[in-house]
């Protein structure tokens, strides 16, 4: 069962019922909360997924800096509802940015990205060749 918190106290129900139709958090995309992230390992990439619907391919930004990978995004959205009764214009605006750093076999300049279906999926894929192991001898 859901339940919803009122902030609305001692006022009467008849204020609560009034005010709700203006409650902010009932028109804010779903899009602003915090995205959740998945972060895993297969023989060949490490993979990033981010559950970030509501959003288009140009709102992300993903860079890599020094040794970091770093996935932003930033978004402004205007609402406006007309009715008989009232007239409400909205403006919302959020973001995140979530950085990792990356380890040392990755091949930063093969990085790819892709968004489907509210999912944004960053394949960093691993250098064969950052795993040689030297051996250093001690003289």
């Amino acid at each position: 069962m859901i339940v919803k918190r009122s902030n609305y106290g001692l006022l009467p129900s008849i204020f609560e019922s009034f005010f709700k139709d203006f409650d902010m958090n009932e028109n804010v995309p779903a899009m602003f909360t915090s995205p959740e992230f998945n972060v895993y390992e297969t023989d060949n990439e490490y993979v990033v997924e981010a559950a970030v619907p509501g959003l288009d391919k140009k709102d992300f930004r993903i860079e890599v800096n020094d040794n970091v990978l770093e996935i932003s995004s930033e978004k402004e959205v205007q609402e406006e509802k007309k009715d008989k009764k009232y007239y409400y214009r909205g403006f919302c605006y959020g973001s995140f940015k979530k950085s990792y750093s990356l380890p040392e076999d990755v091949d930063k300049d093969k990085i790819s990205a892709n968004y489907e279906s509210g999912i944004l999926k960053v394949s960093i894929p691993k250098n064969k060749e950052a795993k040689i192991v030297k051996q250093i001898k001690i003289s």
